[in-house]
């Protein structure tokens, strides 16, 4: 009688098992001298410095690679370097060697399901790096040519009078012992790597690559100015830390969201046709709903100028958010707005969904309560305010300055010193001007450091 295993086979049921299994697409690179990987080995483990200690750190190990002979393309002399160590090797390629197989380096594309292989270097070349520590070896040289002290006797007196074991030790390392600086160089000082430091031999790649570490080195931020970066974006609007002029460090088009800032804009722009542009904007918002700082802004800006449309459109969007803080910063529990309906509390939806995205927190999901709960936490109300305070400097235009900070504090019900702190605490100058104080925004953008004060940070 025939075995579990050969019915199945007959009936086809062993083939299955092997038709959920993913197809790989394998194709090979066309290999190109200057941009196949290079590969090297450790034959005594891989050092401390040539990885990560975590994610935002980077190896301290930097390679560079020359050409053995202008006319060999394959050639190539492999050189690395760390703090303490130097590890170097060469290799003349498949041509000049015994290898019958050549070493390639596969990048799986997983979206694709493909496998690229790429040719290593110099024909397939693994570079097995040889370590030296030139610091030891200089001064090695030091105790032995120098003239004079206890420590250059001692090589000698071991010469004449020590065992026939230490002079054994003493000849293995004088035959070891290399300079380093006149074979592939060392330190600082070394000839070799100036050289290929000036590019001489050395390629593009390679060339932008220690030009790029350079301008990391010099510009690496320290434990404590990454933990005041990563608390700085929990409350402020996307910046632009290099920006020349005031006006380019924040966008007001990206505080508010593009459904939000176009359908804002779409009906100043309309309004700025009329006959009456300023009374068709005031008329288009209820009374009510207008702040009085706001609305006496809007009066004064300039209707003709090209940036009216940018300056009115901050303006409103100011005074919707600042409606929605008021509304909803003293509950526990907000109700998510329902973007099926054109308005939230008389403002347009597109502005309270951004709200809602930028501001709050959800505490609650519609499949577990039929509707989606919202909190405003600390953090999120200082960023609330953050990004109002922001956005009213904005509709100042290039000038980037809050020529009063009372009149938009007591529109929001809070301290005009919170107002302070937290422009402070987003790059801009405040100044006090008799009971009241003015704000604005220079570049290049400077943000406090650990030993000034901070947002306010009591507990509600």
């Amino acid at each position: 009688m025939p075995s579990a295993t050969k019915r199945r086979r007959a009936s086809g049921d062993g083939d299955n098992r092997h038709d959920d299994l993913p197809t790989v697409k394998i194709r090979v690179a066309e290999s190109k001298t200057g941009e196949n990987p290079v590969v090297v080995a450790f034959p005594c483990g891989v050092p401390e410095s040539a990885s990560a200690k975590s994610a935002n750190s980077k190896p301290t190990l930097k390679f560079v690679w020359q050409q053995l002979n202008e006319n060999s393309k394959s050639g190539r002399r492999v050189v690395g370097f760390d703090r303490n160590c130097l590890y170097s090797a060469q290799a003349n390629g498949l041509g000049y060697d015994d290898r019958q197989t050549k070493l390639v380096v596969g990048v799986y594309h997983k979206k694709r399901n493909t496998l690229t292989l790429h040719e290593a270097a110099s024909r397939g070349t693994v570079f097995t790096l040889q370590q030296s520590v030139p610091s030891y070896m200089e001064q090695n040289e030091q105790t032995e040519t120098g003239k004079g002290g206890n420590e250059e006797i001692k090589p000698n007196v071991y010469e004449d009078f020590g065992s026939s074991k230490k002079r054994r030790v003493l000849k293995s390392q004088a035959a070891n012992r290399v300079d380093i600086d006149n074979v592939v160089g060392a330190g600082d000082g070394s000839a070799m790597v100036h050289q290929m430091m000036k590019g001489q031999g050395m390629s593009e790649s390679n060339r932008m690559a220690i030009e790029e570490d350079r301008r990391t080195d010099s510009t690496q931020k320290s434990a404590s100015e990454k933990a005041l970066e990563d608390a700085r974006l929990q409350i402020l609007p996307t910046y632009d830390e290099h920006a020349v002029k005031p006006d380019k460090v924040y966008d007001a088009k990206k505080i508010a969201g593009n459904k939000a800032w176009k359908r804002v804009f779409d009906k100043v722009f309309a309004c700025l046709h009329k006959e009456n542009p300023t009374d068709a904007i005031v008329e288009s918002i209820f009374e009510r709903d207008w702040q009085a700082f706001v609305l006496q802004f809007v009066k004064e800006v300039d209707t003709q100028a090209d940036n009216a449309a940018y300056r009115i459109t901050c303006a409103i969007l100011i005074n919707w958010m600042i409606k929605f803080y008021r509304i909803n910063n003293k509950r526990r529990s907000i109700e998510g707005v329902d973007e099926t309906r054109s308005t939230y509390f008389g403002m347009p939806s597109e502005v309270a969904a951004r709200c809602f995205e930028l501001f709050t927190t959800p505490v609650s999901h519609p499949e577990k309560s039929g509707k989606a709960h919202f909190a405003m936490t600390k953090t999120k109300n200082d960023k609330m305010i953050t990004h109002i305070l922001l956005m009213y400097m904005m509709s100042q235009g290039p000038s980037m300055k809050i020529p009063r900070i009372n009149p938009i504090a007591e529109s929001l019900g809070i301290p005009a010193g919170q107002c302070s702190t937290l422009l402070r605490y987003a790059g801009c100058r405040v100044m006090k001007v008799g009971n009241d104080a003015s704000a604005s925004l220079k570049t290049p953008l400077e943000f406090p450091t650990m030993g000034r004060r901070m947002p306010p940070n009591n507990k509600r």
